[in-house]
């Protein structure tokens, strides 16, 4: 039992005395078995009582500690001084008469350590502080573990924030939950409202599938497996992509097995699925390069083939011819055999052209003046339709086969003229000068030009659009909504821009009409001239 065991003034002789001398050596006792620091002070802070846990946590021994004030045993650091001395002031004033603080000590060998002090005021009938009891509790173990606590949650929060992720607490059973990161920040839905309410977090889903959501909770609730499931934001992001997310989580049930709570993780995959459909874009465009490469050597052989037995059908239907009379009856049968070997020719430069093996010369083209010189030759399969030719900036030369790229251009022409009908219209033909960056080429694009400087020529007709469905198509050799036999033009097309290494954008607009873009290279070494900004229509 600790010095602090002074006598009692209440102590005296005679039976009352004995038991008020018992009762307060088993309240002692009881003081010193506390886990609690037990110190009384008298009026001017000094020591009377100092029990042994006090002893066990500031170090001091009761005989050493009994008479000093808690200033010269330097209880009280200099940042809390401030603080004790307005309780003190209060106590003084008959204004407080119990109190709780918590506050860093200093131990007798200089330790630092945290407590929390509980003290009572006894006062007399003048207020006058006749004693104050202080109640001591050494937390700093329980604060040095929620400090570690709080340093490992913040570490957890911002991986998850760096991570795009959401972990979240759902409390079935009061319908709250926590949730590690702000949900109007992770959301990008408007603050101020109770997102701890499951439902008003709802807000935060794409209404169409907030359904889903519901569902993929509750399977896990009936079925205890692990939660997953995709869903869309409401609000999209800044560039205007919508905003997709992944939970996975798991059902955490009481001891009756009743389920109590649910915990997850929401990732933000936006990107990801970003990334998929980007993939996905470009899977499709390798598939169509490879049918198109297979497809143009398929195209290319049969067409050299047939172009072999014509020759062999013309020559020797010009011998024929030569042993006839001028008036014979079969050299009107021989004329129509020459007519048909040359019109099948003509298939076979549409196909070696849909192929890129049509043999070319190549050099400078100044693209305004090839467009303004062929206009005579456009009006014929413009048939009942007006040619507008819009003025052109200066343009960069381009390097080209003037023939094909003419080629190319009447053969939009002649798509544009069949898409109008019978119906007279006008068919525009523009012509500008553009840059194309990666992040300019998009699913507008038949044919994606590879980064870098083009002469576009657009071709655009007021017909009725081109439909959903057939779009994807409509470069497809031998494949027209027209009658069988007809779909080389366009086919030829596409085999001259690429051997050209162009491209082709297509915009259509059902009732409205399409336009065709044909993105020509200018040549490297050519200064650049004053381009148009305008864009690729769309």
């Amino acid at each position: 039992m600790s010095d602090s065991l002074t006598p009692s003034p209440f102590c005296g002789d005679g039976p009352t005395e004995d038991r008020l001398r018992r009762a307060e050596q088993q309240l002692v006792i009881h003081v010193e078995n506390t886990p609690l620091a037990v110190i009384e002070w008298d009026a001017d802070i000094r020591v009377r009582r100092w029990n042994a846990q006090a002893e066990g946590i500031f170090g001091w021994t009761a005989q050493e500690a009994i008479g000093q004030t808690a200033y010269e045993l330097n209880l009280i650091n200099e940042e809390n001084r401030a603080t004790v001395e307005q309780l003190l002031a209060e106590a003084r004033a008959g204004r407080l008469t119990r109190s709780r603080i918590t506050m860093p000590t200093r131990t007798k060998a200089g330790q630092k350590i945290w407590c929390e002090w509980y003290i009572s005021v006894l006062t007399d009938e003048t207020q006058t502080i006749v004693s104050a009891l202080s109640l001591v509790l050494d937390i700093t173990q329980q604060r040095a573990t929620a400090e570690a606590l709080a340093v490992s949650e913040a570490r957890m929060r911002a991986a998850l924030a760096s991570a795009k992720m959401l972990a979240w607490d759902l409390d079935l059973v009061a319908n709250r939950w926590e949730t590690t990161v702000d949900i109007s920040t992770f959301y990008g839905v408007e603050p101020g409202p109770d997102y701890s309410n499951p439902e008003a977090a709802l807000r935060a889903i794409h209404p169409d599938d907030i359904p889903r959501v519901l569902a993929g909770r509750q399977r896990a609730i009936a079925t205890d497996e692990p939660m997953h499931y995709e869903f869309r934001g409401r609000i999209p992001t800044a560039d205007g992509q919508t905003r997709w997310f992944a939970t996975r989580g798991q059902v955490v049930r009481d001891s009756h097995g009743q389920p109590v709570r649910l915990v997850a993780v929401t990732t933000d995959i936006t990107d990801s699925k970003r990334l998929e459909a980007e993939r996905d874009i470009l899977n499709r465009q390798l598939q169509d390069a490879q049918r198109w490469e297979s497809l143009g050597v398929l195209a290319g052989g049969i067409a050299h083939d047939f172009n072999n037995i014509l020759t062999v059908i013309m020559g020797h239907a010009e011998l024929v011819a030569r042993e006839l009379a001028p008036d014979a009856p079969a050299r009107h049968h021989l004329q129509q055999i020459e007519h048909a070997c040359r019109r099948a020719a003509d298939v076979c430069r549409q196909m070696l052209a849909y192929a890129g093996r049509t043999p070319g010369v190549y050099g400078e083209v100044d693209m305004y003046e090839l467009v303004q010189e062929s206009i005579p030759l456009l009006t014929i399969p413009a048939r009942k339709c007006t040619i507008r030719l819009e003025p052109a900036s200066p343009l960069t030369p381009i390097r080209a086969d003037p023939l094909q790229v003419r080629q190319a251009i009447m053969n939009l022409v002649t798509n544009a003229a069949e898409a109008m009908g019978e119906s007279a219209g006008e068919i525009t033909i523009r012509l500008w000068e553009q840059a194309i960056g990666a992040e300019t080429v998009d699913s507008g694009f038949h044919l994606p030009p590879e980064p870098g400087r083009y002469v576009v020529v657009m071709v655009s007709d007021r017909g009725g659009g081109i439909p959903a469905e057939i779009r994807s198509r409509i470069f497809e050799p031998f494949f027209s909504t027209k009658f069988p036999g007809r779909g080389l033009g366009l086919a030829a097309v596409l085999g001259i821009v690429r051997a050209h290494k162009g491209g082709i954008h297509i915009a259509t607009t059902p009732g409205q009409g399409t336009s065709i873009s044909l993105y020509w290279p200018v040549l490297p070494s050519t200064p650049t001239a004053t381009a148009s900004p305008s864009p690729p229509p769309s």
